[in-house]
């Protein structure tokens, strides 16, 4: 390459320098070139990016005497480097750096001394702080997790209770409904002259632990059944039935109705449902029979037996 292109790269390659946008690369090539050209190259762009820092630098607390100097010598320089030599323009370098430096430093206002304290201050502040609220939004997280986990077991306490209450309105339902022929069997069995009363026993095994009675009144052709411990049944397969045994009317009994056991505890009352008028029943029979009953009984599965 020859001095002329070597020349115009390093003073390229300075240009960069100063304005300290050189890669990697460059400066090293800078700085090879500099040890090169250390006494052929000019430091006017140095003089010039000095002037053009002073000029542009907010005002800072240098001595008035130093200031002036400034001022006065570097338009100096930069009008006539090119008649001083060498070595006398390199002289002022060095206090020209740290005046420059200084400015500089007040320009972008770094904190000094008490102003770094006071920084140091607020950020071990800032710190506390952002550790206070982390601490915050953890209890926070735990608070909401405490909350949703007893949700859970009220939302499942709730649930057993809504059943229980579901169960005690259906029990309350059946005994509404049975109060009505509670009241009845009870009315009835006060009328003691006109009504006939007859205890209730198994007639097979299955059906042993059974227990009840039978109340009738021949006036008014009204008659209940109390029964306990009797099995519950299945509808769709088999029902219970009553069967009257009245020898003055007739040597068949008479159908008493068909009906079902639904619950296993408690007792049921049972109206009779006579299809014919009764007048001095003997006997009170229940069977086991198909579904809806039958019209004659084979008395293959007997239950219970009242009789006088």
């Amino acid at each position: 390459m020859s001095m002329d292109k070597t020349l115009a790269r390093f003073e390229e390659l300075d240009a960069g320098r100063i304005l300290g946008d050189l890669s990697a690369k460059e400066i090293s090539e800078w700085q090879t070139l500099a040890t090169e050209m250390e006494d052929v190259h000019s430091i006017e762009l140095e003089i010039l990016a000095t002037e053009l820092e002073l000029n542009h630098v907010q005002p800072c607390d240098l001595s008035s005497s130093l200031l002036s100097k400034l001022t006065d010598t570097i338009p100096a320089f930069s009008n006539n480097n090119a008649k001083k030599p060498t070595t006398q323009i390199i002289s002022i370098l060095p206090w020209l750096g740290w005046a420059a430096a200084a400015c500089l430093l007040v320009f972008f206002n770094l904190p000094t001394g008490d102003g770094i304290q006071n920084v140091s201050a607020e950020l071990t502040q800032a710190k506390t702080e952002l550790s206070d609220k982390e601490k915050t939004i953890t209890d926070l997280e735990s608070a909401r997790q405490e909350l949703a986990k007893l949700n859970e077991k009220l939302s499942s306490e709730l649930s057993t209770e809504s059943g229980k209450i579901d169960a005690l309105n259906t029990q309350i339902a059946k005994l509404t409904e049975k109060l009505p022929l509670i009241q009845k069997f009870e009315s009835l069995i006060q009328d003691e002259s006109d009504t006939q009363i007859l205890e209730f026993a198994s007639a097979s095994d299955p059906y042993a632990g059974l227990s009840g009675e039978v109340i009738w009144n021949d006036e008014k052709q009204e008659g209940y059944m109390s029964l306990e411990n009797l099995a519950v049944n299945d509808p769709t397969k088999n029902q219970y039935q009553l069967w009257i045994v009245d020898p003055e009317r007739d040597e068949l009994p008479v159908d008493g109705g068909v009906f079902d056991i639904t619950q296993k505890d408690g007792k049921s009352i049972i109206p009779i449902r006579n299809a014919l008028a009764i007048n001095k029943p003997v006997a009170f029979v229940i069977t086991l029979e198909q579904s809806g009953g039958v019209v004659k009984s084979k008395q293959e599965v007997v239950v219970a037996l009242a009789k006088s």
